[in-house]
């Protein structure tokens, strides 16, 4: 058991009665806050690139780089309509415990979108954590809320909620670097430079 570098934990926050709450902090004309939620499918994959490593003794850890496509649908038109996600995971594939960090893009038919950041505890094929997201306006606006979704990184995330939904409180401990190598040398790198470019 010493030799894992994935170690879970209960983590008994506030994350589960957040599990209803997304803020969306307007930017233009002073500060307000609004309620705000979305739910979105992305099982479209593309660009994957999968590489596994084990520890002598120990566990066998899948670390996948894709891209995920599919729709979204929320109650701010900002966050309605196509989405993309480039997305990291580093998964236990004995305990099912890992990690999942991406950027996301939503683009409505019409208007401005969204952008943001996922960061999320994986736990037996289920992914739970938060988002942080841009709203381009009018007005600009920030979002931040809670999310879940089953998540399988070969068929990406299926019934995922922001700002709504039941959450299941959850934890996971990454250590010893949380990547494969040489799959990809610099994975959150690659996800900033994706975020840089959706602004």
């Amino acid at each position: 058991m010493s030799r894992k570098r994935l170690l879970s934990f209960a983590v008994p926050t506030t994350i589960a009665a957040l599990a209803v709450v997304g803020v969306a902090l307007a930017g233009a004309g002073g500060p307000g806050e609004q309620a705000a939620s979305a739910t979105f499918t992305a099982t479209t994959v593309s660009n994957a690139h999968l590489t596994t490593c084990s520890v002598n003794g120990g566990d066998t850890f899948a670390s996948t780089l894709a891209t995920y496509s599919g729709t979204a649908s929320g109650s701010d038109p900002r966050l309605d309509g196509a989405l993309t996600i480039h997305a990291v995971s580093f998964i236990d594939t004995n305990t099912g415990l890992g990690r999942v960090v991406g950027t996301f893009r939503i683009k409505p038919d019409s208007g401005q979108g969204s952008v943001g950041t996922i960061n999320a505890a994986v736990t037996n094929g289920n992914a739970n954590g938060a988002v942080n997201a841009r709203l381009v306006g009018p007005p600009i606006g920030r979002m931040i809320a809670t999310f879940t979704s089953p998540f399988d990184p070969a068929s990406g995330f299926s019934s995922a909620s922001l700002g709504t939904g039941s959450v299941t409180a959850s934890g996971v401990v990454v250590s010893g670097g949380g990547w494969c190598h040489p799959w990809h040398r610099h994975p959150l790198r690659w996800l900033r430079r994706h975020l840089r470019h959706q602004r």
